[in-house]
């Protein structure tokens, strides 16, 4: 190998690379998504504001997407995950039902532990980082 080569090796293997999985939850068969990354972005964001438009406009996301991202995820799942008020003046408001807390505290959890398991796999495959 050329001192060039091994050069820009040793610059790459030196580069700090973390693995980072982005999950999404699909109907089986028809590979159909129906909760990925934004969704639970979304639901965060409800969360937080108390509002499905702020959680929206926090997310650069259309408020009808985001009504369509969840009423497809409840009406998937089977039960709501937000209670909402229509507002007058000063808005609405919407928040997580008991469900729909309980349901983003355990995908939070399952994504926590899915990215423990590429870190693991990472390390064992690149153990000296990415360089060839």
């Amino acid at each position: 190998m050329t001192d060039k080569k091994q050069a820009e090796n040793s610059w790459v293997m030196k580069k700090k690379v973390n693995p980072v999985a982005k999950v999404f939850l699909v109907t089986a068969g028809a590979e159909e998504s129906f909760c990925g990354p934004g969704m639970i972005k979304l639901l965060m964001a409800i969360k937080q504001t108390g509002n499905v438009r702020q959680a929206c406009e926090i997310m650069e996301m259309s408020y009808s997407k985001g009504w369509k991202l969840l009423k497809g995820l409840e009406d998937w799942i089977g039960f709501p995950l937000t209670v909402r008020h229509q507002g007058g003046k000063g808005g609405g408001e919407a928040y997580l039902t008991d469900k729909g807390c309980a349901f983003l505290e355990k995908h939070q959890a399952f994504l926590q532990e899915c990215q423990h398991a590429v870190q693991h796999l990472f390390e064992r495959y690149y153990p000296d980082g990415v360089g060839i």
